[in-house]
């Protein structure tokens, strides 16, 4: 949904560019087309965001897919085998984790209590040591963590509020990877219809190289983050902070999200820490985080992930933001896969690459104009039988 979009805002760019309309003309047509893509984004996101999430998992699950198809099971029977095998491996983490769930949504009353307690003498130790009354406290309070804390709330609830609504946003998610897997190759075959046939070439090179992209970087975010959640859940363990293994979890999935993700973990779990345990436990839980995520932004990510995607801080941070401004909590997660959709498009359409020099980083703007870098993946002969079956 979100590719043919911006394919055909591509297609309307290119189009204004043959017919050489005027500066302003084609300024107007590409705002307007991309507060319509916007639009559609916000209004359609009951359908568009487990749809995109149901691709990011059938591309992951594609390998798996193929491996099946090879042992000479039919394609339907390969494609349910697989998400099948998806959903099994979440739910042996969701088992892990229900135990702690529970036992933190039953202590939440007393936990709550407990870090009231200690705000209170918080409050009244800032009071004496630096004569700041208890309101002016609250007010700083507020304007400092109110913002951070009620978007963890938000989540929290738009997540758990109903479960009925998140058991069928899970059910079609699942639905929709099956049918994609299932249905790839006449996927491929309708966008490769309402192309020209000189577009063949390069539509089938953004497709691959959209799925080798993809591919890479969510099987390197998935290594990366059982890492980060073991290093976590290991140190947690070792100092005695309760529920280790659900803060340790936790924070290796926030921590997917850029730069937001690593505080937002950080806050909860120092104050889960503070009303299950010492103050000090609280800080030793801190620096862990604060450790891991050094460890993992100098060592775990260069080298898993590596440059897969190859996006520039400014427009991860802006990404991520419109993200959670049009789906919330899942389009902060999306924000980096989508971007990099983006770019790959960009890079592959001459009239649209500067778009991918914006996008890029500073090591690989040099290529984006290089012959290497626009073919990213080897250009596939127009499709026949036999080149189908391989898609």
């Amino acid at each position: 949904m979100i590719q043919i979009d911006l394919i055909s805002l591509t297609k309307v760019l290119i189009t204004m560019n043959e017919l050489k309309l005027p500066f302003n003309a084609r300024l107007t047509f590409t705002l307007f087309s991309i507060i319509l893509v916007i639009y559609i984004a916000h209004t359609g996101s009951g359908i568009i965001v487990p749809m995109t999430f149901a691709t990011l998992i059938a591309i992951m699950l594609l390998p798996v897919v193929s491996r099946l198809e090879k042992w000479k099971l039919p394609r339907g029977i390969a494609a349910f085998l697989a998400v099948l095998l998806f959903i099994i491996g979440i739910s042996l983490v969701a088992l892990l984790l229900g135990r702690q769930m529970a036992a933190f949504i039953s202590d939440f009353p007393q936990l709550e209590q407990k870090l009231l307690a200690f705000l209170s003498s918080t409050q009244e130790w800032v009071n004496l040591n630096f004569h700041v009354d208890s309101s002016t406290q609250l007010s700083y309070i507020e304007k400092a963590l109110m913002g951070t804390l009620g978007t963890a709330t938000s989540f929290i609830s738009q997540t758990f509020v109903s479960v009925s609504s998140l058991l069928i946003f899970i059910v079609f998610m699942f639905l929709y990877a099956f049918f994609i897997l299932y249905y790839r190759r006449l996927l491929v075959a309708f966008l490769v219809a309402i192309f020209k046939e000189k577009h063949r070439e390069k539509l089938l090179n953004v497709i691959a190289s959209t799925r080798s992209v993809i591919k890479s970087y969510l099987g390197g975010l998935v290594i990366e983050m059982v890492i980060v959640a073991v290093l976590n859940t290991v140190t947690f363990l070792i100092l005695g902070i309760k529920y280790a293994i659900l803060l340790g979890v936790m924070s290796a999935i926030f921590n997917i999200i850029p730069y937001v993700g690593i505080l937002t973990a950080a806050i909860l779990s120092i104050l889960v820490t503070l009303a299950t345990g010492a103050p000090i436990q609280a800080l030793q839980a801190g620096i862990t985080l604060f450790l891991v995520h050094l460890l993992d932004s100098n060592i775990l990510f260069p080298s898993i992930v590596g440059s897969k995607v190859r996006i520039n801080a400014l427009v991860t941070i802006i990404g991520v933001v419109l993200g959670n401004m049009l789906w919330g909590i899942p389009g902060m997660f999306l924000a980096i896969p989508i971007i990099a959709i983006i770019k790959i498009i960009c890079v592959n359409i001459p009239e649209v690459q500067p778009w991918a020099l914006l996008l890029g980083d500073e090591d690989s703007h040099h290529r984006v104009y290089s012959k290497k870098e626009v073919v990213a993946a080897p250009p596939p002969p127009p499709i026949d039988e036999n080149q189908e079956k391989k898609i």
